[in-house]
């Protein structure tokens, strides 16, 4: 669910998902948080069972579960032109530009089910791996219960 997206918080995900996620801007840092909220099924399956394993949760993480995409707009157009009702399609696509969930469920109500398909990773998410990477790095040696 959405809740607007400028001065507001974003929320995607429920209690009973795999996964909550939360973003806003947090003006005392001058940067943008988004809180990732993992349930236990997401870290079962990843055989995260004790905090030792924890190591491991920025693999299991990206890009799976946290990546930032855009829609292929030019492909998505050329696509939908293929449709008996195609410049209809693509207006209404439009109309839903600013969230990639409400486009979506759009697509997949007028019969496009592979919307993954024209979705592209944006080139912030090198930078989100590479600080999983050392994030991860933080990790190694370190028993757990042990201050550094």
């Amino acid at each position: 669910m959405q809740k607007g997206i400028k001065g507001r918080v974003l929320y995607w995900g429920g209690r009973k998902s795999e996964k909550f996620v939360r973003c806003y801007k947090k003006k005392e840092l001058g940067c943008y948080r988004v809180e990732l909220e993992l349930h236990s099924r997401v870290l079962r399956d990843a055989n995260v069972l004790t905090p030792d394993d924890i190591d491991g949760l920025g693999v299991v993480i990206h890009p799976r579960h946290c990546q930032f995409v855009d829609v292929d707009w030019r492909h998505l157009e050329r696509y939908l032109r293929q449709k008996d009702n195609g410049d209809a399609l693509i207006r209404g696509a439009k109309k839903r530009a600013n969230s990639i969930s409400r486009l979506r469920r759009y697509l997949r109500r007028h019969g496009i089910v592979n919307f993954h398909r024209l979705l592209v990773a944006l080139p912030i998410n090198k930078q989100i791996d590479r600080a999983l990477t050392r994030w991860m790095g933080n990790f190694q040696d370190i028993p757990c219960g042990k201050p550094r």
